[in-house]
């Protein structure tokens, strides 16, 4: 019975359906959009997925600091017994806060940072359909890596009277969306390389000036024959944004703007004060770029143009602070005037494959750069990376245009690069700058190779904005220079190992009208004013890309 049982068993057994297993579907390698793609199981997406591990020591010379906001402004700092004076009734403005002694700065700091990166391409009735993610992660040890932070303050004892800037060796983690765009039939939409870049830091560390700004934009690329492009591009303007200054201090700025005298007067610098404050209004118009360029086996150029709106206006200072100012009218959110302009910047750029021209000078790989540029109203587009902010990948400033900021390391007296200032004529007179930059690379070996570069940028103001009119503290014009080397060693394919050295300097043109004279600057332990201010920097960076 028990043999009945299992035969009768077996039999149903191999009378049911069989269940087969799906076939399985192999991951294929996707050679149409180059090495690494692979095609995603199920569709015709080809992906790339890539990154990078970056570890840094740096070190630079490190002196005092003043604060950038002490020059071309309406004198937040200033104390005494009136906005115009100081403890030995000297004329001139004394700064109360902004100073920082030498041991509060870093020497030296330590730096990693994480990529990753997803390239996604489909071919379409309609070109390549492209999505394209960059995720960073940083971690900083060094003062400079913390600034910009979402806090708004890299510094533990920024209210200190004396020494604003102690403890200022605030570490520094972060993640940013580097890079995130999706291209479609010539359309490239999402967070980008603005299409007005050429040179974008190709192969220095340490940010050169010129542009290289990353920004949100909404674009469109029509090829030519023969490597030729023109591309037209709306991108955000706060990326672009750059300092409003005011030099009235010390103004009755309402009666002079209406016209009033006597008792009307008097009324309104009571109701008003004296001091006033310039800021950005809103965005009404994005930033409009344009730009030609041609790629070639000897090298490539670029003309691009931009313009900048610029909405300002000016408030009464304690309409623009958090904290009022004791003894000022506490303001109100009207703005005394506003202005209604627009800037532009234009850069040509070159890059030439020295390799083509003269194989039996020049190494394969070897490359010059050249590029000029020139901005009026937009200094945005002169100060550099603008996603490195005093050295760190992070700037939290609402004013994104300011790029890296002055000298590294903040030593002697900074400086702030203004679109436009405020004088007491009622107008914010625009900047103009430029830049001009040069690098080099070339092999010594197929592993060796090492680099030279250099940018020297200039920034001047209006005889108005410089002469303090208004009576606060004015303006200077400015040269920077940059100049820089690094030699790197690459003993295996996508790992780099090398160093970096670079000298900075600014040099300011003129001692800013209105800053009181050296002997009252002393009589409260301040430095003397230091027209010329410079840093050396090195680095040591290994780099693993995959």
């Amino acid at each position: 019975m028990a043999i009945t049982t299992s035969c009768i068993a077996a039999v149903r057994a191999e009378e049911l359906p069989k269940r087969q297993a799906a076939p399985v579907e192999y991951v294929r390698i996707c050679d149409q959009y180059g090495s690494a793609f692979f095609y995603i199981p199920g569709n015709n997406t080809c992906l790339r997925i890539g990154g990078a591990a970056v570890a840094e020591w740096r070190s630079w010379s490190t002196s005092y600091r003043m604060s950038r906001n002490i020059i071309a402004t309406d004198n937040p700092f200033a104390f005494g017994p009136s906005v115009n004076s100081n403890p030995l009734g000297i004329p001139g403005h004394v700064p109360l806060l902004g100073y920082s002694n030498p041991r509060s700065g870093d020497n030296s700091g330590f730096v990693g940072i994480g990529r990753v990166e997803m390239d996604a391409r489909a071919p379409t009735d309609y070109g390549t359909m492209r999505a394209f993610i960059r995720l960073e992660s940083q971690f900083g040890s060094d003062s400079s890596a913390a600034t910009g932070s979402i806090s708004g303050s890299q510094y533990f004892g920024a209210a200190n009277f004396s020494n604003g800037n102690v403890f200022r060796t605030t570490a520094r983690e972060t993640t940013i969306l580097n890079k995130a765009f999706v291209q479609f039939g010539g359309i490239t939409a999402g967070r980008v390389q603005s299409f007005f870049d050429f040179y974008t830091d190709n192969i220095d560390w340490e940010a050169l000036r010129g542009s290289n700004s990353t920004v949100g934009a909404l674009a469109y690329t029509y090829s030519f024959r023969d490597g030729a492009s023109l591309s037209f591009s709306l991108e955000d303007n706060v990326s672009r944004r750059g300092f409003i200054g005011s030099t009235i201090g010390a103004f009755n700025y309402v009666a002079a703007v209406y016209g009033l005298s006597g008792a009307a007067a008097d009324a309104a610098a009571a109701a008003w004060g004296t001091r006033f404050t310039g800021v950005p209004d809103g965005v009404q118009i994005p930033e409009i770029v344009g730009a030609f360029r041609i790629d070639q086996p000897w090298g490539a150029v670029q003309l691009s143009g931009a313009a900048h709106q610029l909405r300002t206006s000016t408030y009464t200072r304690n309409a623009t602070v958090a904290t009022p100012v004791t003894g000022l009218p506490l303001g109100t959110a009207i703005p005394v005037v506003s202005q209604e302009d627009y800037g532009y910047a234009f850069q040509l750029g070159w890059q030439f494959n020295l390799d083509k021209f003269a194989p039996d000078i020049f190494s394969e790989g070897d490359k010059l750069w050249v590029q000029g540029t020139y901005a009026r109203g937009a200094v945005g587009y002169l100060m550099g990376n603008n996603l490195s902010f005093n050295g760190g990948p992070v700037n939290g400033n609402a004013f994104y245009g300011y790029g890296n900021g002055g000298v590294k390391a903040s030593n002697g007296w900074e400086f702030l690069s203004f679109d436009c200032i405020w004088t007491a004529a009622a107008h914010c007179d625009k900047s103009i700058g430029w830049v001009g930059l040069a690098a080099f690379k070339h092999y010594w070996t197929p592993t060796l190779s090492s680099g030279v570069y250099g940018s020297v940028m200039e920034l001047y103001y209006s005889p108005s904005a410089i002469a303090d009119f208004g009576g606060g503290v004015g303006a200077v014009n400015t040269t920077e220079y940059r100049v820089g080397s690094n030699l790197v060693w690459t003993p295996i394919k996508n790992f780099d190992l090398g160093g970096e050295l670079m000298y900075l300097r600014d040099n300011h043109h003129s001692r800013p009208v209105g800053l009181a004279p050296d002997i009252a600057l002393w009589s409260v332990g301040l430095p003397s004013w230091k027209g010329a201010n410079a840093t050396v920097e090195g680095r040591v960076r290994l780099q693993r890309s995959f």
